[in-house]
């Protein structure tokens, strides 16, 4: 599951003396300091357990300067996918269908995956984008900050940060001597909690270059090499092809079938409230919504919404006065369609029905290739 200038005077005192701490507190303060300790961090070794409604996912994570990784996932007690990278090639081994796909890893690009949502805050220190992206959403979402006092994750001594704003109530459990991310519990505005536990960590240690070179299962198939991160890879292949049918219902109870939109271009946005990277798309897709060729009907604008309750997603929609069109997939038929294995995923149709472009992930800038990629199908 997106640099700025990490410097805020005072308020980088996260892990410094209580006095400092508790002084002039703002959420975009808190996490600028949040990514100037995950700037340190040269090497670390975790688990991170993430809870989500009736969702739960354990994570251990290896991490090392410059790039290497291993992210290994179980979800709900299952084995989940593996990402991996030397510095070199990265690598997403998917258990289920026995597959790993690779890709180039670019110095210059960031890596957009489910290792950075799988990851927790660790993500910073593994693609440092991650934390622009958490700095621009703590800064839309969230108008205050306060220092709850000390607690204890575990063994480790932490200062309690609390944020409160249109986005809801984040609980923070930052280490007294690092600074860093122990625990997390955020209560949405639409009522979901998610909570996020780091244990076992271990920070800066001796990791062996071996242990982030990926070695496939006997019985593992090697997919064809793509560009894409590794999420978008299966949703990739769509590409050039026929855009899968569906007919969904909107938030208003009204049904939409993309076989009648043909001779439009429609813009496919699988979200869900609960995601920070989508909320932190989500006022492009409002952008696009509003855009000239939309308003006369030429652009289609559809917002899957994956698996939610209506009023669930009503609220959060008028809580932010988007007004795009939201229609709901409550059992992931058509997320299955597309093979998204990650949210946000984009899709673009052209005006004969295939799909033209696709982007998983978002971070700060991808706008512009969105922009970009409905101005080409647009023919403008």
């Amino acid at each position: 599951m997106n640099s700025r200038t990490i410097i805020v005077g005072m308020v980088l005192a996260l892990g410094l003396t209580g006095t400092v701490f508790a002084q002039a507190l703002t959420p975009k303060g808190v996490m600028q300091g949040i990514r100037q300790a995950y700037s340190k961090v040269q090497s670390v070794k975790a688990t991170v357990q993430v809870k989500s409604g009736n969702e739960s996912l354990v994570s251990t994570v290896q991490f090392q300067r410059p790039r290497q990784f291993v992210v290994q996932t179980k979800q709900n007690g299952n084995m989940g996918q593996t990402f991996t990278s030397d510095g070199k090639t990265y690598t997403v081994y998917s258990p289920q269908t026995k597959t790993y796909q690779q890709q180039e890893v670019d110095a210059n690009a960031p890596l957009v995956g489910g290792h950075l949502t799988m990851s927790g805050f660790i993500a910073i220190a593994i693609e440092p984008r991650f934390g622009e992206m958490l700095e621009s959403y703590f800064g839309q979402n969230f108008d205050k900050a306060q220092a709850k006092g000390n607690a204890k994750v575990g063994e480790v001594s932490c200062r309690v940060v609390e944020m409160t704003g249109k986005g809801g109530t984040m609980t923070l459990y930052l280490g007294s001597k690092d600074g860093l991310v122990y625990r997390m519990v955020y209560k949405m505005a639409e009522g979901e909690t998610y909570e996020e536990l780091v244990t076992a960590l271990q920070l800066n240690p001796t990791i062996s270059r071996d242990a982030f070179a990926f070695k496939p299962p006997a019985d593992a198939k090697k997919a064809e090499p793509r560009t894409q991160a590794a999420e978008s890879e299966e949703t990739d292949t769509l590409k050039g092809k026929d855009a899968p049918d569906f007919t969904l219902t909107d938030v208003d109870g009204n049904t939409v079938t993309l076989s009648e939109l043909k001779g439009k271009v429609v813009f496919l946005d699988f979200w869900a409230t609960w995601c920070p990277p989508c909320r932190e798309s989500l006022p492009h897709t409002q952008a696009l919504s509003q855009h000239e060729m939309a308003k006369s009907g030429d652009l289609v604008v559809l917002a899957v919404n994956a698996r939610e309750e209506v009023d669930k997603v009503k609220k959060f929609m008028q809580d932010n006065s988007y007004s795009f069109r939201v229609v709901l997939d409550t059992n992931g038929e058509v997320l299955n369609r597309y093979k998204v294995q990650g949210i946000p995923t984009f899709v673009l149709i052209d005006r004969g029905g295939k799909v033209a472009w696709v982007q998983v992930g978002f971070a700060k800038g991808m706008e512009k290739q969105m922009e970009e990629a409905v101005t080409k199908a647009l023919g403008q």
